[in-house]
């Protein structure tokens, strides 16, 4: 009896720390820790709003961007981007600048 109340306290422990440690990209400018990126407003060259995004791990850029532009954006320049398996301490961080489609 005690053992299955361990196993199930247990179980639902485990569930809602894998639920935080799946949390959504931050749709906010600011650091997030989730995806390892950084994201700015910026103005672009022609004048308008653009969102520069940092980022260290493979997928991070793509996942911030989704997320701050509700699934709709344009890339406006790309530098840098990781892929899995490269040196990140010798290739340095990725940038995107992407901004929301209407």
């Amino acid at each position: 009896m005690v053992a299955r109340t361990m196993v199930r306290l247990g179980l639902v422990i485990g569930l809602v720390a894998l639920v935080a440690a799946c949390e959504a990209p931050k749709p906010t400018p600011g650091a997030d820790s989730g995806t390892d990126t950084n994201a700015a407003m910026i103005t672009w060259t022609d004048g308008r709003q653009a969102i520069k995004i940092t980022c260290g791990m493979p997928g991070g850029c793509q996942s911030r961007a989704l997320a701050m532009c509700r699934g709709n954006y344009t890339v406006l320049d790309m530098e840098n981007m990781p892929t899995r398996g490269d040196a990140a301490e010798i290739r340095g961080t990725g940038t995107v600048v992407v901004r929301c489609a209407s």
